[in-house]
């Protein structure tokens, strides 16, 4: 297990200029060119996404009222909380919030790499996570876990490699990436 907290967030200037995404973690880390990142950025304001060439994107609204994504070849899609939506990194998309500002979690992984899944997930005390196929990366929305000395919160992130399990003891609400390498 690997656990990322909001001090060891690194705050980035976006590709296109337009803003600014905190990256929970990317791998490999510090490096231009990454098989896999998370991220969630603030967006104030309608505008062009970055392009990703070669990266498959997925994205949820994590607060505020929403987005319209229009994507070239898919058309405008409209983002709610924590709704998942998947487009092609090289796709040309502009943004626009449909009341106010919001803050947005994504996941883009680099398509030779392997492939993604976005989602959210309630998790009960006994419940097994982990995966055999690939890893898992969780961002902690509501509850308290504890795995051995490492008490985690709310914003706190853990991600656990191919074929490690942990069982849960309490309630806990995440964002799940799963990533699963070719």
């Amino acid at each position: 297990m690997h656990i990322i907290r909001p001090p060891e967030y690194l705050v980035m200037p976006w590709k296109n200029g337009g803003g600014t995404t905190t990256e929970l973690y990317a791998c490999p880390r510090g490096t231009a060119g990454f098989d896999w990142r998370v991220s969630i950025a603030t967006v104030n304001q309608d505008g062009p996404f970055s392009t990703f060439r070669g990266y498959e994107r997925h994205i949820m609204v994590l607060s505020g009222n929403g987005m319209r994504l229009d994507v070239t070849g898919l058309g405008k899609h409209d983002l709610y909380s924590l709704e998942p939506f998947s487009f092609s990194g090289e796709a040309e998309v502009v943004g626009a919030l449909l009341e106010g500002a919001v803050e947005d979690f994504n996941l883009i992984v680099r398509g030779e790499f392997g492939d993604g899944v976005l989602c959210v997930m309630d998790f009960e005390p006994g419940d097994e996570i982990g995966s055999e196929d690939g890893l898992r990366f969780f961002y902690l929305l509501e509850g308290v876990c504890q795995f051995g000395n490492n008490i985690m919160q709310c914003k706190d992130s853990f991600w656990l490699h191919q074929g490690e399990r942990i069982r849960l003891k309490a309630f806990i609400k995440a964002v799940v990436c799963a990533i699963t390498p070719r």
